[in-house]
């Protein structure tokens, strides 16, 4: 009887599971492919774009990039509250605030899904010509780091009250914004410490692909599309991605060029 029972563990062991386990990765593939095409066709359905059948050129493609790039900043302009603009053509993020550049960094590296290069001409200037809106902003920092003291009694309570600053505590800055709950625009630190990411940082990340896996695979098992965020990643230094971060309202806009 033990014999029997160790072969059967063994052949569940060997056989049954890694079968599972091939055969939910294959469902759970043709479900992203699925979703994937599925978003990039709601993306490119629009009005505007049902009788769309012309062919443009790779010059024209770029006055339509600038032209929605201009438009989206116009809009942004009339909002009293600080925006971000990413600038993938020329390189550049920047903050501003009624049209006027409040700070720039040009950055060397970017990541961009390869989602945006299905994107059509009409719908692309329709989603693009406006700012996005923040729906969820998130990072591995603090976004209004704010310590509370309480106010000392006379001038002997307060020598004796020191403030010391760690300036050995060095964190790894990345963060995310969620924009229109349909796109992911994340901000990483270009300059790498001498140990990379700390403890926190990892966590961090863990964290979030654990969270995207976990609204993946319920949708799966529940027969349902899984949600694609296409995302883009810019790469600038940690203090100027710090800076930008703590500046950026958590219900600010934000422009983009690709």
């Amino acid at each position: 009887m033990q014999i029997k029972n160790n072969k059967f563990l063994k052949r569940l062991l060997i056989q049954f599971l890694p079968a599972l386990m091939l055969g939910y990765f294959l469902v759970f593939t043709v479900a992203y492919t699925w979703s994937l095409r599925s978003t990039l066709g709601q993306w490119n359905t629009l009005e505007s774009s049902s009788t769309d059948t012309l062919t443009y050129s790779s010059e024209e493609w770029e006055l339509i990039h600038l032209k929605s790039f201009l438009d989206a900043r116009l809009a942004m302009s009339a909002s009293d509250s600080i925006g971000l603009t990413i600038n993938l053509k020329d390189s550049l993020i920047q903050l501003e605030m009624k049209g006027v550049v409040l700070r720039q960094v040009k950055f060397d590296r970017a990541e961009m899904s390869r989602f945006f290069k299905g994107l059509k001409p009409r719908p692309y200037a329709e989603h693009f010509s406006r700012p996005f809106s923040i729906t969820e902003i998130e990072g591995t920092i603090e976004k209004n780091p704010v310590i509370v003291r309480k106010v000392p009694k006379d001038t002997l309570e307060a020598a004796q009250t020191k403030v010391e600053v760690d300036t050995s505590k060095v964190e790894f800055v990345e963060w995310h914004l969620l924009l229109d709950s349909a796109l992911i625009v994340s901000v990483v630190q270009s300059d790498e410490s001498e140990t990379g990411p700390d403890w926190s940082t990892f966590r961090y990340r863990t964290r979030r692909h654990m969270e995207n896996f976990r609204s993946s695979n319920y949708a799966v098992i529940r027969m349902k599309r899984p949600v694609i965020y296409p995302e883009i990643t810019v790469f600038i230094p940690a203090s100027e991605a710090r800076s930008f971060f703590r500046a950026l309202p958590p219900n600010g806009q934000v422009v983009l060029r690709l």
